[in-house]
């Protein structure tokens, strides 16, 4: 599992808010508690002396490792790595215990949902009961609907996927002629992303309709920020303040706006069957194949599309914002990706087979997730056994506690992947090629293995990658086949990535310079 915490600084958006603003909000809220919370953590937290730590540990000098663990969390992280295979880092309203090796790795993916729980840490860390309603995760039905209905009707919406990338990148390059042009990287970036999503979501024309993608954009942001604020909450206070902090009910409406016509258009014509002649193939139709009961009604059904956009897009925006800024200031293999997608396109057209099998395409984004992650951890869940969960070195990591992978460093070790400071395009292309037949699926780049964890391990990995994948590597071949570009300042290399705590951030401000394919 991967929460994010995003940047988005956009022209098509209504509000603006740095990196900064959001530390300096977290960092007065926790000081204005303090006093209060630390009492109750001297008396109510679970008992960790037994677990190492990354910096100071006591009652009150772990605030001061707690506020290093927001600007140094990758430090801290790799720090631990390198001392420890189990270790615990600070942050503000409590510890998080970290695992690393394959072992123990191996041991957090067959855990038991009733001793560690991905559904409790997922509703800790964001706070969903008040920040996206309890019947999210009470019925967490929508989770299937884009493990499945996404990646089966993949082929059957691939011309809408790709028609959605083709307009909405000329859309926002705007490109004349042959002269180079300045484009704000991540900003462009979520406007392919949420329309592309949107296509296959709720189709023409709302997909493209500004507010209602600024609504989509935003509403991350604000369920991010609220679940921090609430987090640092002393518990008794949470559910008093949660509610009147939570912006649920704002965007709601705003969401209402959207789409309650059409989704109750829809409802009605589901009275015919679900077979009904004309029946679009998109994520309304999907969700109405599984839902049951309440969650049939248009509100919740406006309520699971929002929260699904909350899934989808800001992710593989994230992701692909680090692969572009990738291929920009790692040029080696741009030819020869472009060559291999020119004939494979030239042999089976433009469709998602043919996608399928660009390997050095695949390859490229894998090595990119490799390299630039979008957090150093992942698998995260939450200790709710009784008595805590043992691991076989004999940690027994207490209940209430969260546990994480050090995934950041494990992709960067020397003895699992050879120069892993060195971005190698095609690592994963001659991995598939020197492995056996197996390698065609376990080095893909939807492929999870104890080595590889950017989309978490075993059945609780992200049940949209396929789907991601898919539109990912459209996207890319799309800019490779018909655009040149370079970073803005090539001497400067490419942008620094920004940081909070373990979450990885293309940098945001950060343009990338387009152009015309010359032939």
């Amino acid at each position: 599992m991967q929460i994010l915490y995003i940047k988005h600084q956009s022209r098509y958006s209504t509000q603006s808010t740095t990196m900064d603003d959001y530390l300096r909000l977290v960092t007065y809220g926790s000081a204005a508690i303090m006093g209060a919370y630390v009492v109750g953590t001297a008396f109510y937290s679970p008992k960790l002396d037994s677990i190492p730590a990354v910096g100071p540990s006591g009652i009150f000098s772990s605030y001061i490792g707690a506020y290093r663990y927001l600007r140094y969390g990758k430090d801290m992280i790799q720090e631990g790595y390198e001392k420890y295979r189990v270790f615990r880092v600070p942050l503000i309203h409590r510890w998080d215990v970290i695992v690393s090796g394959s072992k123990l790795v191996e041991e957090l993916r067959a855990s038991k949902e009733e001793d560690l729980s991905i559904r409790e840490a997922f509703n800790e860390i964001l706070q969903t009961n008040m920040t996206m309603g309890p019947n999210i995760l009470g019925n967490p039905y929508h989770i299937s609907v884009t493990r499945v209905g996404m990646t089966k009707n993949l082929d059957l919406c691939f011309d809408e996927v790709r028609d959605e990338i083709e307009h909405t990148f000329a859309d926002h390059l705007a490109l004349e002629g042959n002269e180079w042009k300045a484009i704000p990287a991540q900003a462009t970036v979520m406007q392919v992303i949420c329309r592309t999503s949107n296509r296959l979501f709720v189709g023409l024309p709302l997909c493209r309709n500004r507010d209602y993608l600024n609504l989509n954009f935003e509403f991350t942001i604000s369920v991010v920020v609220a679940a921090q604020l609430i987090n640092i909450l002393p518990g008794f206070l949470r559910p008093i303040a949660g509610p009147w902090i939570s912006p649920l009910k704002k965007y709601l409406r705003r969401a209402d706006q959207h789409l309650s016509l059409l989704v109750t258009e829809r409802v009605r014509m589901e009275e015919l069957g679900n077979d009904y002649e004309g029946r679009p193939n998109d994520l309304i139709s999907w969700l109405l194949d599984v839902a049951e009961g309440e969650e049939r009604t248009v509100p919740a059904l406006v309520q699971r599309i929002l929260v699904i956009n909350f899934g989808a897009v800001h992710t593989s925006a994230n992701t692909f914002t680090h692969a572009l800024f990738d291929l920009a200031a790692f040029t080696a293999s741009f030819q020869e990706m472009r060559e291999e997608a020119e004939q494979i396109i030239k042999e089976d057209g433009w469709t998602k087979v043919a996608v399928g099998k660009m390997h050095k395409i695949d390859s490229f984004l894998r090595e990119s997730q490799r390299y630039n992650g979008n957090s150093i951890t992942s698998m995260g869940r939450k200790v709710v056994k009784p008595g805590g969960f043992t691991f076989s070195d004999g940690t027994t990591v207490p209940a209430g506690c969260f546990v994480n992978v050090a995934t950041g460093p494990t992709h960067h070790d020397p003895d699992i992947y050879p120069n892993p400071d060195e971005f190698d395009a095609l690592r994963f292309y001659r991995m598939r090629n020197e492995d056996d037949e197996e390698g065609n699926i376990r080095h893909q780049l939807v492929a999870t293995n104890l080595d590889y964890l950017p989309w978490g391990h075993g059945r609780h990995a992200c049940p949209g990658r396929f789907f991601a994948g898919t539109m990912l590597k459209t996207m890319l071949a799309h800019i490779i086949l018909n655009y040149d570009v370079k970073l803005e300042d090539e001497a400067a290399g490419r942008p620094p990535n920004q940081w909070f705590a373990a979450i990885c951030i293309p940098n945001g401000s950060a343009n990338v310079l387009f152009r015309k394919r010359q032939f």
